[in-house]
């Protein structure tokens, strides 16, 4: 409770904004000495069920703070986070629903489908081997694909942001795990790059839903999501156009603005300035042909 007798929604971000800024600047190339004190303070902050929690002194880990610091620690060093990562296996392995999808917070609530994206991205990236569990949570995304290429919007406001979460999974996806829903993938991909492609303005960048103005996160996703699909600034007018309009958002200093996006508790909006930065610079590594995804890390 603070002094003028209120209770803030949430009290800090530390956890969940370090794992987010970690992964960011580990796709982007950031020095090894500051990865290391990034993911140094993400294991002092694991709880004994193998988890993350959103802030500091919180009590209860959720699936989507431990996926983006899964996620973190496998793309800096996974050998040497092995044991926090092993942890954390065991975390999302006890979370996951009986119909192949992840909740946020406790086992028998509804999956969603960015946990389930996150999920199934972080343990791919940790080097999971459940073939059985990976191949039940990609199933899982392909049935909740709605018909236009989207799904449910769950934690953000942005159509984009699960429509990234989920292509990234299923990119992430082992040979052995991905062949058998290879086609269904395909057709998926598929889906969710026509809809961004439509969903695009004329200014090259993206809103909330299609027909609402350009917004930095937003595009930050849709650019995500298009690379998760294999789209490449290279070779695709429309990621071009993409980053050329999130460029021109980039402020003198190199910091970025951007709209209110988190709804967490839903359906009250926050405002983390920092994610700005955070979703930009994971954007512009991705399309600049940096790491797509936590299956490749930096550490032999």
């Amino acid at each position: 409770m603070d002094r003028d007798g209120g209770v803030p929604s949430i009290a800090n971000l530390d956890v969940f904004t370090t794992a987010v800024a970690g992964l960011a600047l580990a796709r982007a190339k950031a020095q090894p000495a500051l990865l290391d004190r990034l993911c140094g303070y993400l294991i002092t902050q694991q709880t004994p069920d193998g988890g993350w929690t959103f802030g500091e002194s919180m009590g209860h880990s959720d699936v989507d703070t431990t996926s983006y610091v899964v996620a973190c620690l496998a793309t800096v060093a996974p050998a040497r986070h092995q044991p926090a990562l092993a942890d954390a296996a065991e975390y999302l392995r006890g979370i996951v629903g009986e119909d192949g999808g992840f909740p946020t917070y406790t086992r028998g609530d509804p999956s969603e489908a960015g946990m389930t994206g996150g999920a199934l991205s972080a343990l791919t990236g940790a080097g999971g081997q459940d073939t059985g569990l990976l191949r039940g949570a990609g199933r899982w995304l392909l049935d909740a694909q709605h018909p236009d290429g989207t799904f449910e919007r769950s934690w953000s406001l942005s159509e984009a942001n699960t429509i990234w979460r989920a292509m990234e999974a299923l990119d992430s996806l082992p040979d052995t795990t991905r062949t058998p829903l290879a086609e269904r993938i395909d057709r998926a991909s598929d889906a969710a790059a026509r809809f961004l492609t439509e969903a695009q303005n004329s200014d090259g960048g993206w809103g909330y839903r299609p027909g609402d103005p350009s917004d930095t996160t937003s595009t930050c996703y849709s650019l995500l999501a298009l690379s998760a699909t294999g789209r490449h600034v290279t070779e695709n007018p429309v990621v071009r156009d993409g980053v050329e309009h999130l460029l021109s958002r980039q402020e003198r200093e190199g910091g970025f603005t951007a709209l209110l996006d988190q709804v967490a508790p839903r359906p009250l909006l926050f405002d983390a300035p920092v994610f700005a930065d955070i979703w930009a610079l994971l954007a512009l590594a991705a399309c600049d042909g940096g790491t797509r995804h936590t299956r490749t890390g930096l550490e032999p």
